[in-house]
């Protein structure tokens, strides 16, 4: 693809929660329930499941060293032969002192730079010489209450697991805080914290404050601060490493393919001589938030920040293990929820209703306390309406409580997931099955099976009545501490007060119910999509053994390929592709395509269901639908299990010839308007992301980012007219990918999509739809943002070539751009610490002959944009002048080709290699084989394509800035 799919949903700007009904293993326990600080958990003498009638998944080992130092071991040999490792270190942020700000991170990120028997850097190249993706593979994250390191070994060799281990016992002791390397990573932390303020961030901040006065929770934001980042001697570092890196708060979680009783001594012959630094016994701190009596306010305002408004009912948290009682108390809060949340949704599809998206939720964790959170989007201009009308739902649900549906409802829809969760987890991936132990270990959680719980759902299903769940909901909006709260771009809309006087308004009226939003009950609909016609016959059948995959062409056009897959057990990925896309249309018509993306035709519904009564109609069973635009072909998506496969073809037939077009999805992007472009202004990311789009193509009308005063004269015809061609009288090509039943599925695809009309064979491109060129002005090109004036991004072009004129040049240009990856890296993080994010990346289209190119990018400061762009050319000119070494090669190598194995190919991996590949010798060259094609690629290969293509001289440069008042 040129630039991937158009991304969709801009209007939710990752606003709207998913309010639908998510169940899980995750979804069905109950909230983290655990000791007064992790630290006080992870030194006593439990687990989660000690003392509890909950037991533990018995696969799994539980076990602590001598030293204190606790292991969790879980053999899988379910995801191929890979290993993960999750090594937890019970301190974070809250751990530092008041001259500390920000060192637990700094610590993290000195973790890579050097120890005792690593010199600083050589981490780095010893992972990926063993086939580590750095910073995919091998990672680490810094919390308020934990420092996480992960390793996703790409095997269980030996060599692998020893490095790994060696490598972790390095982290965990043995680190040497270099002074020239903390010099250096104080300008990567500050880049970090660059990369990521964000009005919305700010606000969050500020609430965090308002909410929780003098706790440590709001003093101790991870990031740290700027003044301490860049001043904090060397022996901060040193000292709160030595006080908190000790083996009583550390936790090895491994899991993968693997003799337990030798990981076991393995873990015990690398751990086993660790001694905490500075002896004594651990600190414990209480850092359980307080509330505070009273209805508190705060407003936050600030340039590009959306209107947002909540409430938040505090009590204390609640300190108690995991059990049934507890699990059934959860069901209990759940489904309240899920009823309110379900009213939420439905009233936001009434263009009337004053809010864009509002959501309920309940947590009671040692951060925030025992709470329940509503927030409230409004739509623009109507804050206080939107207020007050989800309070007035909030205050009916009290009042009435859920219905006997809603019950009904939720239950059916639990049953049929939890039976699904069982087909579903036969198969996990150890990262997975890591995370999952982690998150239990941090929240409190017991650790169990898919069967486990599913056991434990229908034991606890008969006491979820309506009075029951209409008990829990009083307790939960129940409190003496309450804290409103609203962020906008001007504080004047709505002050403390106005906010406090909606909220007293909201309490004295919740008996009226003529503006709460729907009341309870069903608005079920049978699911009308079940016939279709008798459908086409199959008029050829082909077996490709050599991937091990089916190509069907039914007698209507439609091509049909589909590949078994049982790596994963009970998932099943389609993707239905409408050959085009970005080919139909001219750049003469003056369309931007990327508006497309501000609309998601979920929300249009169907001609005969609207979006709520589709997803009611299918509630018992497993699927989903999206719709991407991409340079060759419009797609549509749906992730579905074995039982649901029929349904799961039936939407995506349904949304092929009867879309619904509803105005809720035109009205609510255009309600979101003024949020989605303040959003996008106040985004270094987002102003380069689409401005570089348009301009790397010379402006192509199609690729350009439309302005608000274009998008708010938009009709809906005319989108809708976009959508319309993307899938109508085009090439349909149906590619299925996992454990799925060939000959049920090629009769359910015969049954739905065999009832199409006849189908073309192939596209012919409009005019100039398949020309795209590079600009020809070398001028830097420059985008302004409405961010923090400290932030910036600059953008170094070298043009090369499209992907599939020399397939073998493309697969050298990939390894290319990884080596140069890691030359920039090393440049800018380790010896300049001037940026947290440099990336080389390779753009090499499908579809346009000729275009293509490699692209240098980092976030920089405004002033050091002459910096980046030197560092580039002069990384360039040396691979050019000196060429690359061979243990860079293999280290560019290893990671890419560990992963390229068929048999270990999951549902995603498949569906990229069969699209459009079937009789297409040029993509079967480009995509089949490609381990023993990488493999042949010499260094003269590479030093060939460096010189061919990083030409100063070629070069295009851009840049993100602050926009100038």
């Amino acid at each position: 693809m040129l630039f991937g799919r158009v991304v969709r949903g801009i209007a939710a700007l990752g606003l709207c929660l998913a309010l639908g009904l998510a169940l899980g293993v995750a979804g069905l326990t109950t909230p983290a329930q655990a000791a007064e600080s992790l630290a006080q958990m992870v030194t006593g003498p439990g687990w989660p499941h000690t003392g509890s009638d909950i037991k533990p998944d018995a696969g799994a080992r539980f076990g602590r060293l001598p030293n204190g130092m606790r292991y969790v071991i879980y053999p899988n040999d379910a995801k191929g032969r890979n290993t993960s490792m999750r090594f937890l270190m019970a301190t974070g942020s809250l751990q530092e002192g008041d001259d500390q700000l920000g060192i637990a991170h700094l610590v993290e990120h000195m973790a890579f730079r050097g120890s005792k028997n690593l010199k600083d850097g050589e981490l780095k190249h010893i992972v990926e010489a063993e086939g580590f993706g750095f910073g995919s593979d091998v990672n680490a994250f810094t919390d308020y209450e934990t420092t996480k390191y992960v390793l996703d070994l790409p095997s269980n060799e030996t060599q692998a697991i020893e490095t790994a281990l060696f490598v972790l016992r390095e982290i965990a002791g043995n680190l040497t805080f270099d002074g020239d390397a903390i010099e250096h990573e104080r300008g990567v932390v500050l880049g970090e914290e660059r990369m990521r303020a964000s009005p919305a961030s700010r606000a969050e901040q500020v609430l965090r404050e308002a909410t929780y006065p003098d706790s440590l929770y709001a003093l101790r934001d991870p990031i740290g601060t700027l003044d301490s980042i860049r001043t904090a001697p060397r022996q901060a570092l040193v000292d709160y490493y030595q006080d908190w890196y000790r083996p009583e708060l550390a936790v090895l979680v491994v899991a993968g393919d693997f003799d337990v009783a030798g990981m076991e001594k393995r873990i015990q012959a690398v751990f086993g001589d660790w001694k905490p630094a500075r002896p004594g016994p651990v600190r414990i701190l209480n850092y359980a938030p307080k509330p505070v009596p009273g209805v508190r306010t705060s407003v936050y305002a600030e340039k590009n920040l959306y209107e947002g408004l909540s409430v938040r009912w505090l009590r204390p948290y609640i300190d108690k293990p995991e059990s049934l009682t507890s699990r059934t108390s959860g069901y209990l809060k759940q489904i309240g929820f899920w009823a309110l949340n379900d009213r939420f949704r439905r009233a936001a599809e009434d263009p009337a209703v004053p809010f864009l998206v509002a959501s309920i939720d309940y947590d009671n964790s040692r951060l925030d306390g025992n709470i329940t959170t509503l927030l409230v989007v409004p739509k623009p201009g109507r804050g206080k309406e939107a207020f007050l009308y989800a309070l007035r739902m909030v205050g009916r649900l009290k009042a009435d409580g859920v219905t006997a549906g809603e019950l009904s409802e939720y239950i059916a829809a639990a049953d049929a997931q939890v039976e699904n969760m069982i087909r579903t987890n036969q198969t996990r991936f150890n990262s997975d099955i890591a995370e999952e132990i982690v998150s239990g270990l941090v929240y409190d959680n017991v650790f169990e099976t898919a069967t486990q719980v599913r056991n434990e759902w229908r034991r606890i299903k008969p006491a979820l009545t309506k009075a029951a769940v209409d008990e829990r909901i009083s307790v939960t909006f129940n409190s003496d501490s309450i804290m409103l709260s609203r962020q906008g771009e001007d504080r004047a809309v709505m002050d403390e007060a106005a906010l406090a006087e909606v909220f007293a308004e909201a309490q004295g009226a919740t008996d009226n119910t003529a503006q709460a939003g729907p009341a309870g009950g069903s608005v079920s609909a049978a699911w009308p999509y079940t016939n279709f016609g008798p459908g086409a016959r199959i008029a050829e059948k082909t077996r490709v053994e050599t991937l091990g995959y089916t190509h069907y062409v039914l007698s209507n056009g439609v091509t049909v390929n589909i590949r078994p897959n049982a790596v994963v057990k009970n998932q099943i990925l389609v993707k239905v592709r409408f050959g085009g896309g970005f080919l139909l249309f001219s750049p003469k018509e003056d369309i931007s395509l990327i508006q497309t993306g501000f609309f998601d035709l979920r929300d249009g519904g169907l001609g005969k269901l609207s979006q709520v009564q589709l997803d009611k109609a299918l509630s018992t069973r497993t699927f989903s639908f999206d719709y991407d635009l991409e340079d060759k072909a419009a797609v549509l998506t749906g992730y579905t299990a074995r039982d649901s496969f029929a349904a799961q073809m039936q939407v995506l037939m349904a949304f092929t010839v009867d879309p619904g077009y509803r105005p809720e999805m035109f009205e609510n992007v255009r309600q979101s308007l003024d949020y989605s472009y303040q959003y996008v202004r106040g985004s270094p990311d987002q102003v380069m992301g689409y401005g570089s789009t348009a301009w790397l193509v010379s402006n192509d009308p199609r690729y350009v980012f439309p302005d608000k005063a274009q998008m708010e004269a938009r009709a809906p015809k005319d989108i809708e007219a976009i959508f319309r061609r993307t899938m109508t009288g085009v090439p349909v090509e149906i590619n299925i990918a996992g454990d799925v039943r060939e000959n049920e599925a090629i009769e359910i695809v015969r049954k739905t999509f065999g009832n199409l009309p006849q189908v073309p064979a192939m596209i012919t491109p409009a005019d100039g739809a398949d020309k795209v060129v590079l600009p020809t002005d070398r001028t830097t090109q420059v985008f302004y943002h409405e961010g923090r004036e400290d932030q910036a991004i600059s953008m170094v072009v070298f043009p090369a070539t499209d992907a599939l004129s020399d397939t073998d040049d493309t697969r050298g240009l990939r390894l290319l751009t990884v080596i140069f990856n890691a030359r920039l890296d090393e440049e800018l993080r380790q010896k300049q610490g001037m940026a947290y994010d440099g990336y080389v990346g390779l753009t090499a289209s499908e579809s346009a002959a000729g275009f293509g190119y490699i692209s240098a990018q980092g976030t920089v400061p405004p002033d050091k944009d002459q910096i980046f762009y030197d560092t580039v050319l002069k990384i360039a000119a040396d691979i050019v002048g000196k060429g690359v070494t061979a243990a860079e090669l293999e280290r560019a190598r290893n990671p890419i080709v560990q992963y390229m194995n068929d048999d270990t190919k999951n549902n995603e991996d498949w569906q990229r290699t069969l699209a459009g590949l079937y009789g297409n010798p040029v993509l079967w060259e480009y995509r089949v084989g490609e381990h023993a094609k990488y493999m042949k690629i010499t260094l003269g290969d590479i030093n060939t394509l460096a010189r061919r293509y990083l030409k100063p001289e070629k070069v295009l440069r851009a840049k993100t800035v602050p926009a100038k008042e």
